[in-house]
């Protein structure tokens, strides 16, 4: 809470100096660039990766977050305080109305490209090929995540096996399963890899698991991939909330696998907070990710969406399985093909046919390159107060 309320008056009294040493168009984008480059910097040093970034407000308006397909999270920031500080330096030189309307067109004029962009790509046609994709969640069962009793985990186990089945049976091509549904112990954890590897092998189809390697030191958080041929391919964590996860091995690597001809990748929840670790599975090539997860009943939409702008960044769809939170599919332009509540019901199940992101994404090329910008235009902004200041830049004294 401190935080951000005391980046955001510095980011105010950043453009207010601004304004008075240099005139009114530097300080113009001293907020935006001060607020975009602190969001940006956070999103690199913080835990908690964007979390909490003004870009995730608009996920329900869709042509603006497509913006994130060039410049990532941080365009959609730049934008939504770029447009305010338009609208306040105008006000404070109304007295000029020619410098004013040039101040307002100067904030309007990348909003309105934004927009056109976002409904010129929100036009184009869905890509091929679809892959139906299968979730399945229950909420009743969240407290084995850390058994290490077989009696406790094995039905659990099985349980989740049995709907990884009826979703197969639904028409699903890939069965996804949410974060650590169970906790497994060296002493049984053959007879649960099993389980769930003959259900993909007797489905025809590939199962991804969460399961919460609970008997280990160090712990593990894995999404494994059981195939119909047998195979299993495990995925470590990357991201993990400290505290509540502390003592647990952390992942390296992201695993991308062919399904049904497509390149998938997954990732486990809060690995979808981190832009640059999801911009490495859009350079390997994913155009669907699968992605279980975990989520704190109230934080349900948000981290959901949080999700869902990582697929409009990197180019592909996303395929989201919550327990205590919401199963979402999403195209890669973020529209919200499917979505239910884990809680609604027992048991939940969602099948959905998604198209397959093209990828290639001028963010998932190029990375984080508006972000850094907007901390250069903010360190150019500070050389500027250190010179003396502007003939006539204080006519309009805040």
């Amino acid at each position: 809470i401190v935080g951000p309320a005391v980046a955001f008056a510095l980011a105010v009294a950043f453009a207010r100096l601004l304004l008075r040493r240099a005139g009114p168009w530097p300080a113009l984008f001293a907020f935006p660039s001060a607020w975009t480059a602190y969001e940006f910097l956070l999103s690199r040093l913080s835990p908690h990766g964007t979390f909490g970034s003004l870009a995730y407000s608009q996920m329900d308006l869709l042509p603006v977050i497509q913006a994130v397909s060039l410049a990532g999270f941080t365009g959609v920031t730049f934008l939504l305080t770029l447009v305010p500080s338009a609208a306040a330096m105008a006000w404070r030189l109304r007295g000029r109305r020619a410098q004013a309307a040039a101040i307002l067109a100067a904030g309007a004029v990348p909003l309105l490209l934004a927009l056109a962009y976002g409904w010129i790509r929100l036009a184009q046609p869905a890509g091929e090929p679809a892959v139906r994709v299968g979730l399945a969640a229950t909420d009743q069962t969240v407290n084995r995540f850390q058994t290490e009793e077989r009696a406790e985990a094995i039905p659990v186990v099985k349980a989740y096996a049995r709907r990884a089945e009826a979703l197969a049976a639904r028409g699903a091509g890939v069965a996804v399963l949410p974060e650590k549904f169970a906790g497994i112990a060296p002493a049984y954890a053959a007879e649960a890899y099993k389980m769930l590897s003959d259900a993909a092998r007797a489905s025809g189809i590939p199962v991804i698991a969460g399961l919460n390697w609970a008997g280990t030191t160090p712990r593990r958080n894995v999404a494994v991939a059981f195939t119909p041929n047998g195979r299993y391919l495990e995925y470590d964590k990357a991201f993990f909330i400290p505290g509540l996860e502390d003592g647990y091995r952390g992942g390296n690597r992201p695993l991308v696998f062919p399904l049904a001809g497509v390149p998938a990748g997954v990732a486990i929840c809060k690995d979808m907070d981190f832009p640059a670790w999801t911009r490495r599975y859009a350079l390997e090539g994913a155009r669907v990710m699968l992605v279980p997860a975990w989520d704190f009943g109230d934080d349900a939409w948000l981290h959901a969406r949080m999700a869902v702008l990582r697929g409009v960044e990197g180019g592909f769809a996303v395929a989201r399985t919550a327990q205590e939170g919401r199963l979402t599919v999403s195209d890669v332009c973020g529209r919200i093909l499917a979505e239910k509540r884990s809680g609604s019901s027992d048991e939940v199940y969602l099948e959905c046919a998604v198209p397959a992101g093209p990828g290639g994404t001028l963010y998932g090329r190029w990375g984080d390159w508006f972000g850094w910008l907007a901390v250069a235009a903010s360190a150019a902004g500070m050389l500027l107060l250190s010179r003396p200041r502007t003939a006539g830049a204080g006519t309009a004294k805040p």
